[in-house]
């Protein structure tokens, strides 16, 4: 990324940063979230619809912000993961990975030999098209990895995955995990409360930096005092639609 990355340079220093996921293909709605001040926004290939080349016109739509472009590939694939990084990505989230060896395959994947397994090739868009011949040099160094943490196994082996030398992200998935627990989507359950709780515990503890998705501003501002400091709040298609229900609420009340 050209000039560094404005996000990782932003949680390294210990600031809480807000982003949305993106699950739409427009190139619109992401101009106009990151015009509305996010710190990052969460381009979705696990749920999501988009592909590479909507991704592409997506990043290209949040040039001029400070806002930085991350993208959850669907599976732990270094293919995948080559394809993004050479889109020109800010950032890569990867689901489900639950042990370190896991954690090491994300690390590869994002790592030129010989320290890591990435492919190399000239003229991608991450080096604008061949005319940034030192983009190799701190290609690593200027991207942010973030693994998810989504049930149990996964907590359990918090302490290992956080000594993989590269990650900088774990973030906790909720839905996933209250899923894996037979509780999907009870996140007021003990059970499924008791469980995040100790995955938070441990990732601070770790220090990585700690992420998770957050259901409103005010629950995303108590979050951030809680330590968590990569923030999901909502995604494109949600926060449009609660608007349009806000709007029509008032006018219909």
């Amino acid at each position: 990324m050209q000039g560094g990355n404005p996000l990782k340079r932003k949680l390294q220093a210990g600031q809480a940063c807000f982003g949305a996921w993106m699950l739409s293909t427009s190139a619109d709605m992401a101009e106009i979230l990151a015009y509305a001040g996010l710190d990052f926004l969460l381009i979705d290939h696990e749920h999501g619809q988009g592909s590479i080349d909507d991704a592409v016109g997506q990043l290209r739509a949040m040039k001029g912000t400070d806002c930085t472009g991350v993208l959850r590939v669907p599976v732990n694939d270094h293919i995948y993961i080559k394809r993004a990084l050479d889109a020109g990505v800010g950032g890569i989230m990867v689901p489900n990975v639950n042990t370190a060896e896991q954690a090491r395959h994300v690390v590869d994947a994002c790592r030129y030999a010989p320290a890591g397994i990435r492919g190399a090739f000239g003229g991608m868009r991450a080096m604008r098209y061949g005319f940034d011949p030192v983009y190799y040099d701190g290609a690593f160094d200027n991207l942010l990895v973030a693994v998810q943490v989504e049930n149990t196994t996964a907590i359990d082996n918090i302490p290992a995955i956080a000594a993989v030398a590269g990650i900088d992200v774990m973030f906790i998935g909720p839905r996933d995990l209250s899923a894996t627990l037979g509780k999907l989507n009870l996140f007021d359950d003990p059970a499924v409360k008791g469980q995040i709780e100790r995955a938070e515990a441990a990732i601070l503890k770790s220090g990585r930096i700690l992420g998770s998705t957050a259901m409103s501003g005010k629950a995303a501002k108590a979050m951030a005092g809680r330590g968590f400091r990569f923030i999901v709040g909502g995604s494109d298609v949600g926060l449009l639609g609660q608007g349009v229900r806000a709007m029509l609420g008032e006018a219909r009340g």
